[in-house]
Parts: structure tokens; sequence; C-alpha cells
């Protein structure tokens, strides 16, 4: 594997197992995420941890399960199955990422592509209203 689908395969053990500091040491201090894509994008450590702190509470839990890496230079394609426990339920949501990394293998920009649900989905990860 070259160093994006390493950062990858790092975040979905870190995030899986709930090692929320080792999650956090993946990424660049000024990563940028777009989660999803069209939604208002992430950016730094900062943002990256409120998303850890929205998706992995007492009562929400997401597990990711890859079912496909492609790598091509310093990025990556993902195919990502999501799976949430809710509390209303459990939900199966399928994601396209692409992931980029800098020269060090640190993650520098991540952009998620999937159909949001306001019913699964956190305001913070949704468009942001016309003004």
């Amino acid at each position: 594997m070259g160093a994006a689908a390493d950062a990858f395969a790092a975040h979905v053990r870190a995030w899986n197992s709930r090692s929320r500091d080792e999650w956090l040491t993946l990424f660049h201090e000024d990563i940028e995420m777009e989660d999803p894509v069209g939604g208002v994008p992430k950016r730094g450590r900062a943002a990256l941890a409120t998303t850890w702190e929205r998706s992995q509470t007492n009562d929400r839990r997401w597990t990711l399960h890859p079912q496909r890496v492609v790598e091509g230079g310093n990025e990556a394609a993902i195919v990502l199955l999501n799976r949430g426990e809710l509390p209303d339920g459990n939900v199966e949501v399928t994601s396209i990422e692409i992931w980029r990394v800098d020269a060090t293998g640190k993650v520098v920009s991540i952009r998620t592509f999937f159909d949001t649900d306001p019913a699964v989905h956190d305001p913070y990860y949704l468009p942001a209203a016309a003004g």
C-alpha cells in the first residue's frame, strides 16, 4: 500500500476502536474535510475533533467497513460502508471518499460523497442554508 491507503487504513482502525487521540494524529493541522461535498468544509484538527464528538457518543456509534480502495499518487479513492448504531435504530450509508496525503503521510484533504439524510446526519454535516 502507498501512503494514502496506509493513512486510510489507520483511520479505519482508530475510528472503529474509538481511539480519538490516535485518530487525530493522522491529520495535518491544516486538514480540509468536505463531509459531505457541498456542505460547509471543516478546516483544521479542531473541526475534526468536533466531527468525532458528534459521531462517537454514548448513544451514537459509527463503524467503517471499506469496500474498495484505489490509489493514485498521493491520493486514494475509497468506497466505504458506514454502519451507524443510532438511538432510533441501525443505518447504513455508502460513501465515496477521496483522501490526499502530504509527503510525510499526513492527511491534508478528505472529500466525502454521500446522500445526506437529515434523520441520520447532524446538521453539522449538511450543506449550509442559502442566505
